[in-house]
């Protein structure tokens, strides 16, 4: 019961201080500029190659994840204004937590992954209009608390037999299609002052990803179907999105954030191979955001 409990406050609160702190924090601040970001991005795909490996006498992924969130609680109190060094510090910790987080759910702790996701995505939409310079107490606060987490899971062990063997790397290609197109659209949305749906409608928002969370947990069809319902969910956002629906989009864009979502982590923590999984997650997470961020400041898909 205490893991259980612990499981879901490290991951809901480490997701709420990626979006919060780093991808509407950090990335807001420095108003979206990739060069200025490029030692963050970098510093999070060594630190997701890290967190893949062993480091000597620290081997348990739990026991990397205090060190990780040791650090990112050191660089919190130094919120919004950091320097190249302290930007690749920041992306090395969120790397390091990015495949440990995901490796320490057993394949088939849904329920402990649908409340996480529920606690990010009910705090990261509430206040995600607060602005992002004075975010400081939330990047100290969503630290301590999944530190303190950590700390309850110090003699935790992952069950490797509830993994499954490894994925072929091609069953990960539509996770980074879905990722590429939630960074893309994500961004458009953020800078589009025409369809503000977050401070617009915030609680309709916080509805639709709580009922896209129950959603992916009650729907029960084959990978392959969950595959094609998620692709026109996209369909549908980005037509919303061009048409400027504001309220429909408002409905349908969360739900799709958080149906598809559920299909990434659930596959992802399935991964028997902890370096595979840390290779996967440049991938699946750095590279496709990254991805989906230059393309929407590009202008080319909206």
């Amino acid at each position: 019961m205490i893991h259980s409990a612990a499981l879901v406050l490290l991951l809901g609160f480490e997701l709420c201080y990626y979006l919060l702190i780093v991808q509407t924090g950090v990335a807001e601040h420095y108003n979206s500029d990739l060069q200025t970001l490029f030692p963050m991005f970098i510093g999070g795909i060594l630190g997701t190659v890290l967190g893949g490996f062993s480091w000597g006498g620290i081997s348990k992924p739990i026991h990397k994840i205090i060190v990780a969130l040791c650090l990112q609680l050191a660089l919190s109190f130094s919120y919004p204004d950091y320097n190249i060094v302290t930007l690749a510090l920041l992306g090395l910790s969120v790397g390091i937590m990015a495949p440990l987080g995901i490796y320490l759910f057993k394949a088939k702790q849904q329920r402990e992954l649908l409340f996480a996701l529920a606690i990010a995505y009910t705090i990261g939409t509430y206040f995600f209009t607060y602005d992002a310079n004075n975010r400081v107490y939330m990047a100290v606060l969503f630290s301590l608390i999944a530190l303190l987490s950590a700390f309850a899971l110090r003699d935790y062990r992952v069950e490797t037999d509830s993994k499954e063997v490894s994925h072929p790397y091609l069953q990960y290609l539509p996770l980074m299609i879905w990722i590429f197109l939630d960074s893309n659209l994500f961004e458009t949305l953020s800078r589009h002052s025409d369809i503000d749906i977050w401070s617009e409608y915030t609680f309709t928002i916080i509805i639709f990803h709580l009922l896209g969370l129950l959603g992916a947990y009650f729907i029960n069809i084959s990978k392959t179907k969950k595959h094609i319902l998620i692709a026109a969910l996209f369909i549908g956002s980005y037509a919303l999105s061009y048409l400027e629906w504001a309220f429909a989009l408002a409905m349908l864009y969360p739900f799709t954030i958080s149906y598809y979502n559920v299909v990434v982590f659930t596959t992802l923590s399935k991964e028997a191979s902890m370096l595979k999984l840390a290779f996967m997650m440049i991938f699946v997470g750095w590279i496709a955001s990254g991805l989906g961020l230059a393309v929407a400041l590009s202008g080319v898909l909206h």
